[in-house]
């Protein structure tokens, strides 16, 4: 069943309508019809089910008839700070985080990064992901869409860690190292409801100056086993093992 997001709060017997964008989806790709069934999760995350009550000049009105309870969230809050990378592997990072339960995501300036973002078209850049991670949250049927932040700096990076439990880099050199049990104990260690902070290197890596400066600021080295990942692979991994340790081991 088609699943959509919608930014107001919903309760049974309500009647809304959809976004212009989710609109035209629905009733010219769709093609819905009174009582063309839909999941709809409001700004609070609640799931309900809706019909269509109505459709005139191309404008859907639903009602809700049913709450559902489904609980599809990650038990912590993971949110992946990553640098710069080719846009269609940023798009792709964006997609399959969001599939595996990414909560938020922050794009960092870092100095190895391969490419830069033009100032002015940066706003464009972080449109363009927030609408891949709500298509993504769609599509896995998620509760909530990830957060996209604007693109920070470490220093700016820095301002909001207060704001998480736990504060981890994943650095290629302490995999190299065979140091792996980091991460072990980061999931004996976080509890329900905790909000962990994940960095990662771009295509480039972090550069030693970099780690050094993270670690002054409280983040612990981490690896993610004895190979190497792609810029792009290495969260996908990260979250994969956050629910593997937490939802099905």
């Amino acid at each position: 069943m088609q699943r959509y997001f919608i930014d107001e709060s919903l309760n049974l017997e309500g009647i809304f309508v959809l976004e212009k964008d989710d609109n035209h989806h629905l009733v010219n790709v769709m093609r819905a019809q009174n009582g063309f069934k839909i999941e709809v999760v409001d700004n609070q995350s609640h799931l309900y089910l809706a019909q269509v009550i109505e459709v005139e000049n191309r404008q859907a009105a639903l009602k809700v008839f049913q709450e559902l309870d489904q609980q599809v969230e990650l038990p912590i809050s993971v949110t992946i700070a990553s640098g710069l990378t080719k846009n269609d592997k940023f798009d792709w990072l964006i997609q399959k985080a969001t599939e595996t339960g990414m909560s938020a995501f922050i794009p960092l300036s870092l100095k190895r990064d391969v490419v830069k973002w033009d100032a002015k078209k940066t706003p464009k850049r972080i449109e363009r992901l927030e609408k891949i991670a709500k298509e993504a949250a769609e599509q896995s049927h998620r509760l909530m869409i990830p957060s996209i932040y604007d693109l920070m700096t470490l220093n700016q990076l820095f301002e909001i860690t207060d704001d998480f439990d736990h504060l981890v880099v994943l650095y290629e050199e302490t995999a190299k190292q065979g140091e792996h049990q980091a991460l072990k104990q980061l999931m004996m260690d976080v509890k329900p409801g905790d909000r962990v902070l994940a960095v990662f290197g771009s295509e480039g890596g972090l550069d030693e100056s970099e780690i050094q400066l993270l670690m002054s600021k409280g983040f612990k080295e981490t690896s993610l086993g004895p190979r190497i990942l792609r810029a792009e692979t290495a969260p996908i991994y990260f979250l994969s093992a956050v629910s593997f340790a937490l939802e099905i081991n």
